[in-house]
């Protein structure tokens, strides 16, 4: 059980990125619809306190800003919907999976991914 002040600290970390930006996430019949919606899909399987995917946040907003109705980018709490986690084989938090109109996953990647090397990723997948 960790600490009331590291608890302290990491909620405070936690919030201060989330006010940066966030995107929305989804419950498990948004997952299944947004991947059957004929669009750039990215999905970041995370949690809403795990500190890297909260760092995340801010790339994430700025990529759909970016991409507006080309892409869609959303959250997945793996941590509340953990079945449905697994059915994408999800293994570590945070993982970002892009997924092409048709909803097939063209990549994936394991952890913080900045910005630059996302937007190259992304680019190389076919969304522009």
């Amino acid at each position: 059980m960790p600490s009331p002040r590291l608890a302290a600290f990491v909620f405070a970390i936690s919030s201060a990125l989330f006010a940066q930006g966030h995107v929305p996430a989804l419950e498990p019949a948004g997952l299944s619809q947004i991947l059957t919606s004929k669009k750039w899909t990215v999905i970041e399987f995370g949690g809403p306190t795990c500190v890297p995917c909260v760092k995340m946040q801010p790339v994430l907003a700025e990529l759909q800003q970016a991409f507006g109705t080309r892409a869609q980018i959303r959250n997945f709490y793996v941590t509340e919907h953990p079945r449905e986690a697994q059915a994408h084989k999800i293994m570590v938090m945070p993982t970002q999976v892009v997924f092409d109109p048709s909803g097939r996953e063209v990549t994936r990647h394991i952890g913080y991914w900045p910005k630059d090397e996302f937007l190259a990723a992304l680019a190389k997948a076919g969304l522009k």
